[in-house]
């Protein structure tokens, strides 16, 4: 799908836009279905169930949504919509694969903040892993929108500039969720100079060899392209084609999975029955069939036991401040888009009021020549648009949302109570 596909409007687009209420504000909300709120095995499946191909199509069937994201890592999914009708959250609800409760629904600046968070790698397993940024990142330029200039998109490329630019001061590398699984088999082995096959040369595996270099002889096993040389000749490792893995399987110690496969690329049927062996599995969908744990050779460390060790007891730290402060100050930038259409209804209703008490007029003004028809427009504007700034600035400083909303329908019903669409 291109990035930030835009959809065509709706054919009769009310003043608000999105064939929502007359007018609304523009509410953000977010969808988060994460091991912090499900199992693996649902996670999984809902990964499985929501690829991007999809938004376009349940964009068109949510006509008050102007604009959708789709966030994917291996930890979480999360929708981010702007739409004109806050009903629309359960009608994404109903869209999305699983029951309601696989969903932690976050709305305004409750969704900005954790946005933010999760591009800074805040609620990784991996406190504080740059990879996610770069997801965040390809999210924000695969918005389906049905604008040409999604608002979304600036959300997103402030939530990942923000983490780089904190990844950039925070001195030493971060963790990764390559370095926790380094951890974790390091801790399992129990003999010097492990043999441990690395499966996926991408980011995460190469990761992966760096970190398990100085304990273990890594194998890294490649689907098409073979890794640098320079990489393997600075890491001490190997490189071989991903259909000798049932070969490798033989004398290995230990596997780390980080590919994709599309399905389980490793089953009970692929593993020695002679010997102990550790997997850990980083990939989602996983790479490893769990039904291993049913042999008694093998020990399996998947994606939630890693989370689950990690998540406890985290202490708040001067970047997570850091981050709320930037997240703050983004939300406060976006909030008078929220609150656009409203505003946009009182101009053109301004106008229309203008044009309708101009055509009155005409009789009494006479014949104008085009210099000064020009200037009867031009005064009449200016002074519609002297007129329009405190309503305006009174909208503006109203809350986003539907409290919000009724304080802005009274003062629109005052300032033009005759308009039926208001």
């Amino acid at each position: 799908m291109p990035p930030s596909s835009v959809l065509p409007l709706p054919e009769r687009e009310s003043l608000a836009g999105m064939g929502g209420p007359a007018t609304a504000s523009l509410a953000l909300f977010s969808l988060e279905c994460s091991l912090d709120t499900v199992a693996l095995d649902a996670l999984e499946t809902v990964s499985r169930r929501t690829p991007r191909e999809v938004l376009p199509s349940w964009l068109a069937r949510c006509p008050a949504t102007r604009e959708v994201a789709l966030l994917s890592t291996c930890h979480r999914v999360e929708v981010y919509a702007l739409s004109q009708d806050s009903e629309d959250i359960e009608r994404w609800l109903s869209l999305l694969p699983g029951p309601r409760d696989f969903w932690r629904v976050r709305e305004g600046g409750e969704a900005v903040h954790h946005l933010f968070r999760v591009a800074a790698g805040r609620e990784s397993s991996a406190t504080g892993e740059s990879e996610v940024s770069h997801q965040v990142r390809a999210a924000g330029r695969s918005i389906v929108s049905r604008h040409p200039r999604p608002i979304l998109r600036s959300l997103f490329h402030e939530a990942a500039s923000a983490a780089r630019e904190g990844a950039s001061s925070a001195g030493p590398a971060p963790v990764s969720i390559a370095s926790l699984a380094a951890a974790r088999l390091r801790s399992l082995l129990d003999r010097p100079n492990p043999r441990v096959l690395v499966v996926g040369s991408g980011t995460v595996g190469r990761q992966v060899v760096r970190e398990i270099a100085s304990f273990a002889r890594p194998t890294l096993l490649f689907h098409e392209r073979p890794p640098d040389p320079t990489f393997l000749s600075a890491t001490g490792a190997n490189a071989v084609q991903l259909d000798r893995l049932p070969e490798e399987l033989r004398t290995a110690d230990a596997v780390v999975t980080a590919a994709k496969f599309g399905d389980r690329g490793v089953r009970p049927r692929d593993l020695p029955r002679d010997h102990a062996l550790v997997l850990v599995d980083l990939g989602m969908p996983r790479n490893v069939d769990p039904a291993v744990r049913d042999l008694p050779n093998v020990r399996l460390v998947d994606l939630e036991e890693l989370h689950s060790a990690t998540r406890p007891l985290r202490a708040p730290s001067l970047e997570d401040a850091r981050v709320e402060r930037r997240a703050g100050r983004c939300f406060l930038r976006l909030e008078p888009h929220l609150t656009a259409p409203w505003i946009d209804t009182l101009l053109r209703a301004a106008e229309a009021s203008r044009r309708a008490e101009l055509e009155v007029a005409r009789p009494f003004l006479g014949r104008l020549d085009p210099e000064q028809e020009a200037a009867v427009d031009r005064l009449t504007r200016r002074l519609v648009a002297r007129l329009a700034i405190p309503p305006v600035e009174r909208i503006r400083a109203l809350p986003s949302g539907p409290g919000g909303d009724l304080q802005r329908r009274i003062a629109l019903d005052l300032l033009h109570p005759s308009d039926p669409s208001l």
